[in-house]
């Protein structure tokens, strides 16, 4: 299957509400149709997006801020969509004789891995979960073969040990700008040559010498220095050994549903050994740095506890630059649509697609896949968005505090504690009761045209919840007489701390 000419991108019209169809390339940026990603599962979605986003970024580099406008509102031509891909004809085939995308050929192993491993987050082998079990996906299409292949390379914890991860690290979060259709989502996220080389200074668009790793393969043992790695070669990394094994009969996939093309029952991998010297700058993640023995060290940001992405919001669409060497900036997208927004003659909200996992090593605690909006506005002032996060996370960290005090007690007045972790329980509540008053906050353009009297009544809002998570939480302990004054003292408290925030408004 060739990505640049089969039907392989899974779609439905009508905002993803009307036919399941497979669509071209061609197709997608060649006309002006409202398609969306249709999948199963959410990160594969985002995945499909973003390797879309990377063939468009590296085969159609639109060279100054107009051609980019010019490419979001008018689909392109036949004959320059062949003239975009004639450099890159050999890059997407799936089934290359010698070089088949994101793969290797000749791979050696003893052992065919199943396919369903290829799908983050699925058991494989001894592993199991509650709601799938280990064989669940037996054979794949050779569109999905593809679009998991990418993810597993780009985002996703590597295979194990002795096998090396994508270039963001384990986890990484995503974030990149929404759209109102497919077409316009791939285009506002492409990055012109200026923002490009806010990261690469010292880029130069040349394919004949920037190939990706299965074209270009990286030799074992081979030392390679951050700085080396060209903008085509690092969006498709590829950092392992790795060859699909395809079906000996045709079929529907297990995750379509439906014939798509060539089955894959497995794939084959291997290990090999390189070293990579500093960090690539992908412009699809937050970037961050700090200054430790006079060397700066750089991170990319990942989901780390159970905080939803609203708590990380501020790195995601602001660049800091601290006083002692730390800071970070956010995906180069982001600012990228930031810096487009000034000049445009209507102004409008800017939409995240925040996507990444929660992971301890290899294996997926949690999955993380939303849209945020921030409404016109949010940037006008500095640090206004800064303060309604910090804010919603001060009112938490109140309630958590006081919370683990009425938990534990007091020993130095022989005030015995409730005994529970009730404080854990109250962190969950708070973010599961305020997320959508606290999203809502940030798409209503109200919030920023009204900052004053919004601000005071988010503050209201915020305080509101605490104290009745916090009587939900203590109310049924209060009921014996040696814990009542714990309780009473933990409230008074919290409401003083709840009172310095609305003072504060």
């Amino acid at each position: 299957m060739d990505l640049l000419e089969a039907p392989w991108i899974p779609v439905r019209t009508n905002n993803g509400s009307g036919a399941f169809r497979l669509l071209t390339y061609r197709e997608l940026l060649c006309e002006d149709a409202d398609w969306q990603i249709s999948l199963p599962r959410d990160d594969l979605e985002l995945a499909c997006l973003q390797l879309l986003i990377c063939m468009t970024q590296v085969m159609f580099l639109p060279a100054e801020d107009e051609v980019l406008l010019d490419r979001i509102d008018t689909p392109l031509t036949p004959d320059a969509f062949a003239e975009g891909i004639s450099p890159c004809r050999d890059w997407f085939d799936l089934d290359h004789p010698t070089q088949p995308f994101m793969q290797t050929r000749g791979v050696v192993a003893k052992d065919v891995t199943p396919i369903q491993k290829l799908l983050i987050g699925l058991p494989e082998g001894t592993n199991h979960a509650f709601f799938n079990a280990p064989g669940e996906v037996a054979v794949l299409s050779a569109p999905i073969a593809a679009i998991a292949l990418f993810h597993q390379a780009s985002n996703c914890p590597s295979f194990g040990g002795g096998f090396k991860g994508s270039l963001r690290g384990g986890a990484p979060i995503t974030t990149l700008v929404d759209g109102r259709n497919l077409r316009e989502r791939v285009w506002r996220n492409v990055l012109t040559p200026e923002f490009i080389r806010t990261d690469f200074p010292e880029w130069r668009h040349d394919l004949s010498r920037d190939r990706p790793t299965w074209i270009e393969p990286i030799r074992d043992k081979e030392t390679i220095h951050a700085h080396q790695i060209g903008l085509a070669r690092g969006l498709f990394w590829q950092p392992a050994h790795v060859e699909l094994t395809p079906a000996s009969e045709p079929g529907p996939c297990d995750l379509l549903g439906i014939e798509a093309g060539q089955l894959y029952t497995g794939f084959r991998k291997e290990k090999f050994n390189f070293t990579l010297e500093d960090t690539w700058p992908h412009p699809h993640g937050v970037l961050h740095w700090s200054l430790k023995k006079n060397t700066r060290e750089m991170k990319f940001a990942s989901f780390t506890t159970e905080a939803p992405a609203w708590t990380r919001l501020t790195e995601m669409v602001i660049r800091i630059d601290g006083p002692k060497g730390e800071g970070n900036r956010p995906a180069t997208p982001i600012a990228q649509a930031k810096e487009l927004a000034l000049t445009a003659i209507e102004r409008q909200p800017l939409h995240l697609i925040v996507g990444g996992y929660r992971n301890k090593q290899a294996s997926v605690l949690e999955r993380r896949h939303e849209l945020i909006t921030l409404a016109v506005g949010w940037d006008d002032e500095e640090g206004r968005l800064e303060d309604l996060v910090n804010l919603g996370l001060a009112a938490k960290k109140a309630l958590r505090g006081k919370l683990y005090f009425a938990s534990q007690g007091y020993k130095d007045k022989d005030l015995p504690g409730i005994g529970v972790s009730i404080h854990e329980t109250g962190g969950r509540l708070f973010y599961a009761r305020t997320e959508g008053r606290i999203l809502a906050t940030f798409s209503n353009r109200a919030t920023f045209a009204d900052w004053q009297n919004r601000r005071a009544a988010y503050i209201d809002s915020l305080a509101r919840d605490c104290r009745d998570i916090f009587g939900d939480l203590t109310e049924p302990y209060a009921t014996k007489p040696e814990l009542i004054p714990i309780i009473a003292w933990a409230r008074r408290s919290l409401n003083a701390d709840l009172q310095k925030l609305e003072e504060g408004k």
